[in-house]
């Protein structure tokens, strides 16, 4: 199995990486001596001993052994699938690196996941949530999406899909039935509130871009902004920019920015929006396997808004989801001192992932390089070996702050008691308010 024609590599910063999940990614290619066949062949499978099998022809040995002489116990069982026993064989040797972040992906998760990192996705463009009772409400739709061009509101009640009852179904099976192949049809019936008819909507699937980016002006009489970020996706930057920018038109004084539950993504996306905050100096520090440290440095171009120049206070929220690239920035905003971090302990990955294609659209994702923040801090988590208590990683915020397990209760219902208001939910978060109230201090005459 070589690697594919492009020679691509993609460098990748991510807490925790699952098929479906990011929630998802994609980068320009590069081109890499190791990704030539001849290398690794030259490099990776000669045996170290020359009387013995090289290791490719050891596996190519045992995988023909099973498809010529295996006997299944099963009666009138198939032949081993010859593709699925490679696979299995790939995980098993990346088991054995004992590195949780080093991946084997099939080509429907490497897929997946590039759809994710993309932004883009086959669907109907909402966001949904299971209420107490078991149905399924809208809380928001996507601008320009089907389900956004057809009338379908944040607040509305889904009853039925293609006639078939919503109703106490989990969100996982409401979203696959959801998600579809473009041009495809799918009928909704919903209710809604002051409308005592269902209504029916017949929508057509498409390629949705999903914004990574949420904004708004958080408290219209002292005006500060707020922009979240979802993760570090493709489109993350520029996104990015065109909030700050909208909200400095708007005459925003202070800006948070929430990097909660912020899993990471690419590492180019996260040194071009940290260089929105720093005026100089480095971004990140890079580890090569070698030992040998570089400086990613700030890029100039990034300061279009006025983020770097310190006219406003920032408050950056962070929680221990807040994972790699989202970490790769708050390290930056907290070394250079440019920004104040309000909330938890992030979670503590300094690891930088390469994703290598392989011909058959597989992949596989190997941690290839550490990273430090600007300082040089080594936030990588680590254990107590002996106890298993964490003794160090993440970064700590400068504002230590919590939000329990019933405060989130309490602002994801009053976000499914009132999807149209933006800032029902938060005036149930206490990070949210220790943030503004911090910036509002910031903000009083001196």
């Amino acid at each position: 199995m070589n690697l594919s024609k492009a020679h691509s590599r993609i460098a990748l910063l991510l807490a925790l990486v699952t098929a479906g999940f990011v929630s998802g990614f994609h980068a320009k290619p590069t081109k890499n001596s190791s990704s030539n066949p001849n290398f690794f062949e030259r490099q990776a499978f000669a045996a170290e001993d020359p009387t013995k099998l090289p290791p490719t022809e050891t596996y190519l040995a045992v995988l023909n052994t099973i498809r010529t002489d295996y006997a299944s116990q099963a009666p009138g069982a198939k032949a081993p699938d010859l593709m699925r026993l490679t696979y299995a064989a790939i995980d098993g040797m990346l088991e054995t690196l004992h590195d949780r972040y080093t991946e084997f992906w099939t080509p429907r998760e490497y897929a997946q996941n590039m759809e994710e990192t993309s932004g883009v996705f086959a669907g109907i463009g909402t966001t949904l949530d299971i209420t107490k009772d078991g149905r399924v409400v809208v809380l928001e739709t996507i601008e320009s999406s089907p389900a956004a061009k057809m009338g379908v509101f944040a607040g509305d009640i889904i009853t039925h899909i293609n006639n078939h009852a919503a109703k106490g179904r989990s969100l996982d099976a409401i979203t696959d039935q959801i998600k579809g192949e473009p041009g495809t049809a799918i009928r909704l019936t919903l209710a809604r509130k002051n409308h005592q008819a269902p209504i029916q909507v017949l929508l057509t699937r498409a390629m949705v871009s999903s914004p990574l980016v949420e904004w708004r002006m958080q408290d219209a009489e002292t005006k500060i902004g707020y922009v979240s970020l979802s993760m570090f996706g493709e489109a993350a930057d520029v996104q990015f920019a065109a909030a700050v920018t909208k909200l400095e038109k708007r005459g925003m004084r202070a800006m948070i920015f929430d990097l909660r539950d912020n899993p990471g993504g690419l590492l180019n996306v996260a040194q071009d929006l940290a260089s929105r905050f720093v005026d100089k100096g480095p971004v990140v520090w890079i580890q090569e396997k070698s030992g040998k440290m570089s400086p990613l440095p700030v890029e100039k171009n990034k300061h279009q808004n006025r983020l770097h120049s310190g006219d406003y206070p920032i408050a950056v929220l962070v929680n221990g989801n807040s994972a790699s690239a989202a970490e790769i920035v708050a390290g930056a905003i907290k070394d250079h001192q440019v920004g104040t971090l309000v909330g938890t302990r992030t979670f503590g990955k300094g690891l930088v992932q390469t994703i290598f294609p392989l011909d058959d659209d597989s992949a596989v994702k190997i941690t290839t390089q550490r990273y430090f923040t600007p300082n040089k801090s080594d936030i990588n988590k680590r254990y107590n070996l002996k106890t298993g208590a964490r003794i160090s990683g993440g970064i700590i915020p400068d504002v230590p702050t919590e939000l329990t397990d019933a405060d989130w209760e309490r602002m994801r219902d009053a976000r499914r008691s009132a999807p149209q208001d933006k800032l029902a939910q938060d005036k149930q978060d206490p990070q949210m308010q220790k943030a503004l109230t911090l910036l509002q201090k910031q903000l009083e005459p001196q």
